[in-house]
């Protein structure tokens, strides 16, 4: 769990001034124009769920990251993995309690961005830019973020009048790395309005050991310089939100460019291989607050999305072949969402969805007989209750249901798509029930569990996507999978005391059937269908901060996963790239103290450790990944609550190789290349230092 304004950031104890303004998927409840207070997301998510849930502030850390650094971020969490392609920017696959990449539902302001075509399942492709808080929720979802199997992480854009009224970030580091950052908002009586623009890219140019595909040779090995692995990414943003009456209008607009090389493994780098991507958002909202009676808001979320993509492999360096794939997708999406009262400590919540996607591919290396051209269109309904019963003041009880239904429309003519083009036009019905209890036993301590079934058609990109290092697979049936959790969550303290302490431990239990999983073959990562799947785990959480002086955050997860292929190769072992142990901690320690000439300083330090072990790349158990240990440190220095120096280091001692054993009897261990994708090494040491200017003071 990330610290927030007052936490293991370091960011200033100050008041904020908000708009209205809230997480789309919150419970009911009431919102009021103008908020002054100390904002604790983690408290406020804890109470509306009666599941797990973090809430990273990013509002209060944005500053001393770099601006793709989202999954570095979301992999400092409980129960949470990513998995990398290699530097910043690049492909992330994040996992939630032994997930795969496909069973985390992203949403941002609670618009879903993993259904649609957007393919957004790369966590390196979500910019932290314009974020409020990330809210990752974990087995038991709230009915407005889907049925995803795994879980779901919700971008909460930041819409609030708060902060200063114009504030600018840089950032440079390894590898060229570069990040520059504006942000203005200003308030017209009852009116926020903001504006964000950035830049970011990378070189990725790091060097690394290239064994030349042939790890038993190490006559050959040789140390070689990453290439080709360079993006440059640029986003604008337009946001309002405004009171009128009863109702609270928000929106926002976003558009973004990404061009991106296409490595290719180490052994065998490309060249020429490209991605580029152009999109465009339109997110808005109305909520209508207490409408039906205190708690009981209506709300119509609305949203609207275009994207253009162009993959060239003009040389067949990374894909099957040569390849200049032109994509053009849109996606349009409206849910009205009420709270109904019912009796005494009983909200019934209501659910509506529509959504239409549409594609668009143009295949300019078409092979004789089909020509990989094709137009696909997919459209889903979904609709669910769920009710909250409060007992006795200590005890909810949240039963709920909801109800997908999926109309695709993937045949193509003869001669169009791809060779044995297997899109079939179809109709898919999925029902996932959920039921969730949480009981307050006093002195901030709750016990929570829930048990659910939950649905998940393949997105269009799963079936149809081509990114050169990852393709679709058309002839994917959906998946199904049940869940099971239970713990508690500890409180003590809060922002506004000395001591804050949150401690939280959950076990879990999933199992999944036709999991979908990404399989490497060769070059490429490719979905497929397993029989099933089981995952059995235990998280631990701890955030702890004294004082602003000193300030803890931990996650531990043990994680036991199962392969129920009948395939002998695959079954009965564990699925690839799930840790059997995961750890994170960071410990910072800071102080605040006035000078005559440059106001107040506020100076901090902070250490982290990764460890990571148990994972294997295959899903053969044939490649393990040998114990993993990460360290960093870092400093930075805030000068009157208007400059902030930030620098950390990371992969303190250059961990960039380690050994394998092949299962071989009798083989002796060889050096090969830190990854987390065979073939697709990571960078060693980086440094990563950025400035924050505040040219007004907050209000």
């Amino acid at each position: 769990m990330a610290a927030g304004e007052d936490g293991a950031a370091g960011g200033s104890a100050r008041p904020t001034e908000e708009a209205p303004g809230r997480s789309q998927a919150d419970s009911p409840g009431a919102l009021r124009t103008v908020v002054r207070s100390r904002r604790d997301p983690q408290a406020e998510a804890d109470a509306r769920s009666p599941g797990f849930v973090t809430a990273i502030d990013v509002a209060a850390i944005e500053d001393s990251r770099p601006a793709d650094d989202l999954p570095r971020l979301l992999n400092e969490g409980a129960a949470t993995n990513v998995r990398s392609l290699g530097g910043l920017g690049q492909f992330s696959a994040v996992s939630i309690r032994g997930s795969t990449a496909q069973q985390v539902a992203y949403y941002i302001d609670g618009v879903p961005l993993g259904q649609a075509l957007s393919g957004l399942q790369s966590a390196g492709d979500l910019p932290l830019d314009g974020l409020d808080r990330i809210e990752v929720h974990r087995g038991h979802l709230p009915l407005a973020l889907g049925s995803a199997i795994g879980g779901a992480i919700n971008l909460v854009g930041d819409l609030r009048c708060r902060g200063p009224a114009l504030r600018a970030i840089a950032g440079v580091g390894s590898f060229a790395g570069h990040d520059a950052r504006l942000a203005t908002r200003w308030r017209i009586r009852r009116v926020c309005l903001s504006a964000r623009a950035g830049v970011a890219g990378a070189a990725g140019d790091f060097d690394f050991l290239d064994t030349r595909g042939t790890p038993q040779n190490p006559a050959d090995d040789r140390l070689v310089r990453r290439r080709n692995n360079q993006y440059e990414r640029a986003l604008g943003q337009l946001g309002v939100a405004a009171r009128r009456g009863r109702w609270v209008l928000r929106g926002r607009q976003l558009v973004a460019t990404k061009r991106q090389g296409i490595p290719g493994p180490g052994y065998a780098q490309s060249t020429l291989s490209e991605l580029e991507t152009l999109s465009a958002r339109t997110l808005a909202s109305a909520e209508a607050s207490d409408l039906l009676g205190e708690g009981a808001p209506l709300t119509w979320v609305a949203s609207v999305g275009v994207e253009r993509r162009r993959y060239r492999d003009p040389l067949g360096e990374v894909g099957l072949g040569n390849d200049d794939e032109r994509l053009l997708a849109a996606d349009a999406y409206l849910s009205p969402r009420l709270a109904v009262p019912l009796w005494r400590g009983a909200i019934l919540s209501l659910l509506g969805e529509g959504r239409g996607e549409a594609i668009a591919v143009d295949e300019a290396q078409g092979v004789p007989g089909a020509s990989g051209d094709a137009r696909r269109r997919r459209f889903a309904a979904a609709a669910g209750l769920q009710l909250d019963q409060r007992l006795g003041g200590r005890l909810l009880v949240a039963p709920g249901i909801r109800i997908d239904a999926l109309r695709s429309r993937f045949a193509v003519p003869a001669g169009e798509g791809e060779v044995d083009d297997q899109g079939r036009d179809a109709a898919t019905l999925g029902t996932s029930p959920r039921l969730a209890a949480r009981l307050d036993l006093g002195e901030g301590l709750s016990l929570r569990a829930s048990a659910g079934r939950y649905f998940r058609a393949p997105t269009l990109v799963e079936l149809f996507g081509d990114r050169g290092y990852v393709i679709g697979n058309e002839g994917l049936r959906p998946e199904r999978g049940t869940n099971l959790e239970g713990g508690y969550v500890y409180r003590r303290g809060g922002r506004d005391r000395d001591l804050d302490l949150r401690l939280h431990t959950a076990g879990f239990w999933t199992r999944s059937e036709d999991l979908i999983q990404w399989v490497q073959t060769g070059p490429v990562i490719q979905p497929r269908n397993l029989a099933a799947a089981l995952v059995r785990g235990m998280e631990l959480g701890l955030a702890a901060s004294w004082r602003r002086l000193l300030a803890v955050d931990a996650s531990y997860t043990l994680l036991a996963t199962r392969n129920l292929s009948p395939d002998a190769s695959m079954a009965d072992k564990r699925l690839p790239g799930r840790p059997l142990h995961q750890l994170f901690a960071r410990a910072s320690a800071g102080w605040r103290f006035a000078s005559a000439v440059a106001g107040a300083i506020e100076p901090r330090l902070h250490y982290t450790l990764e460890v990571t072990s148990g994972t294997f790349l295959d899903a053969s158990e044939r490649v393990a990944v040998p114990p993993r240990v990460l360290h960093g440190c870092g400093i930075s220095v805030e000068l009157a609550e208007r400059l902030r120096l930030a620098l950390e280091l990371r992969n303190l001692l250059d961990l960039r190789t380690t050994t394998w054993t092949p299962p071989v009897r009798g083989a002796s261990p060889l050096t090969v290349p830190v990854s987390d994708f065979i073939g697709y090494p990571l960078p060693g040491r980086s440094l990563w230092a950025s400035l924050r200017i505040d040219l007004d003071r907050p209000h």
